[in-house]
């Protein structure tokens, strides 16, 4: 059995949210000590699912619609395939291919309904049933006689965990939310899949501002960007080689926070510019500091204390 460690996968899984939001959000500069203002837009009311399953295991499972009719799901070695009856006594209609893969599928069909659109979110991974997570996640919808079905464009590793159905069925949002990011694609009726959209918690205020170096080393400013986009730090030297850059920021929680994609800006790299990403972190414990650059590891150990400088 192959299984990869939590630690890895929520590494797997916010560089891929990276990749899928973009990199190259433009800093909007705060007062110090203090973060953007975030506004959500107002989210339509849902529907709530008016389906039953009747049927489920590890590869099949059948939905009962409001109406009566039902829909089979089924993983094969094809991949995924669907039928459909007007009744529970009714013959099935002719097998539909919904996604062909030649990838062992995950443990389980997740779907549901309201009215006559059916929703599905399903995984594939060559070692997925013993822990390992997907290689190829798929969403798909079916409205009207269910006779054909339309299936998110792209693969990914995010097994779409929560369906949210509004405007009477004619919108689905498939929501993937984690500790630092919520992912969304959206099907709406008419024009299908968007693509997906990521969009990033706020770091914790405390973060936020110009700090320098106590040993007079360099200075770190850190900008919390627009609503929904990954925040930013830049790093620069203050003594010896010239060094600026800048990367973005993450935090798990209010106290630590994580710097991925640095990109050198000026000068040549040097001692701590840039940091090992996989083995550095930032910690701060109040408004007004101290930061700590910390190196990870069972026993933290502090490498630079910063104090705030605006």
């Amino acid at each position: 059995m192959r299984t990869k460690s939590a630690a890895a996968w929520a590494v797997a899984v916010l560089m891929l949210g990276a990749a899928v939001g973009g990199c190259a959000e433009q800093s909007d500069r705060g007062p110090s000590g203090s973060g953007a203002k975030h506004t959500k837009s107002p989210r339509e009311p849902e529907n709530k699912p008016d389906s039953r399953v009747v049927e489920d295991d590890d590869d099949h499972t059948v939905l009962e619609l409001s109406d009566g009719r039902q829909v089979s799901l089924r993983f094969t070695r094809r991949g995924l395939e669907a039928q459909h009856r007007r009744a529970s006594d009714d013959a099935w209609s002719a097998r539909k291919t919904v996604y062909e893969t030649g990838t062992k599928p995950c443990q389980g069909i997740r779907a549901k309904a309201y009215r006559d659109t059916v929703w599905l979110a399903a995984g594939f991974g060559q070692y997925c049933r013993d822990g390992e997570e997907p290689q190829e996640v798929i969403a798909a919808i079916a409205t009207g006689d269910l006779s054909s079905w339309t299936t998110n464009p792209t693969k990914s590793y995010m097994y779409w965990p929560k369906a949210r159905i509004s405007d009477g069925g004619a919108r689905v949002d498939f929501v993937y939310p984690s500790s630092v990011q919520t992912t969304t694609m959206t099907w709406r009726k008419g024009s299908g899949f968007a693509e997906v959209a990521t969009e990033y918690k706020p770091i914790h205020p405390w973060f936020v501002g110009r700090w320098r170096a106590t040993d007079g080393s360099q200075q770190l400013t850190v900008h919390q960007v627009k609503p929904g986009r990954l925040a930013r730090v830049v790093i620069e030297t203050r003594t010896g080689p010239r060094c600026k850059g800048s990367a973005t920021v993450t935090g798990i929680d209010q106290h630590g926070l994580y710097m991925n994609n640095f990109k050198l800006e000026q000068g040549t790299r040097t001692v701590n510019c840039p940091l090992d990403e996989l083995k550095y972190d930032f910690d701060v414990k109040s408004s007004d500091g101290p930061l700590r650059l910390r190196k990870i590891g069972n026993h933290p150990k502090t490498v630079l204390t910063y104090k705030r400088a605006g």
